[in-house]
């Protein structure tokens, strides 16, 4: 056996079939309409909660979160999950130390649902105060800022820690 070829076998091989292990996590659980519609939910109530902050007095029926001014749905797209999803995809696909892979979910999973946050907090005080610019936030605007940022942190992990030195 090359030298490439064992390179490519001791590395890369068993990265890109955690990747496809994670992708197949992420179809199974994009599709359990349990799992997320309790995502959705969470996201629902968080957000509530914070917009309650600013005094929005909302309260969440189902996965929508109402107010007498204006409501908006959480729905699958909605929750991040495929962001994420990908992000960690492109982190477990990266050949190197599991440790540095664990960063990388920490780093995307906690940067990804943070943004997903302020972009549903935000949506919410858009469709009050200028709903005319509501579709261009929701389907233009926001989703392409969290993809930025979902390369952005990948690049930052890549770059800082995927292959940092170890200490001892």
């Amino acid at each position: 056996m090359t030298a490439a070829k064992r390179v490519l076998a001791k590395k890369w091989i068993p990265s890109l079939l955690a990747a496809a292990g994670m992708l197949a996590i992420l179809i199974l659980l994009a599709g359990n309409e349990t799992a997320m519609n309790g995502i959705q939910r969470s996201l629902a109530l968080i957000s509530s909660g914070i917009l309650n902050l600013f005094g929005q007095n909302t309260v969440v029926i189902g996965t929508t979160v109402q107010s007498s001014l204006f409501g908006i749905s959480v729905v699958t797209a909605c929750t991040g999950i495929f962001i994420t999803g990908l992000f960690l995809i492109a982190v477990v696909a990266l050949p190197t130390r599991w440790t540095a892979k664990l960063i990388g979910a920490g780093i995307g999973i906690g940067s990804i649902f943070l943004v997903n946050i302020v972009r549903l907090v935000s949506l919410y005080f858009i469709g009050v105060h200028w709903p005319g610019f509501l579709d261009q936030a929701h389907q233009l605007i926001w989703q392409s800022l969290l993809i930025v940022i979902a390369v952005a942190m990948w690049l930052l992990w890549a770059g800082r820690w995927a292959y940092a030195p170890r200490t001892n």
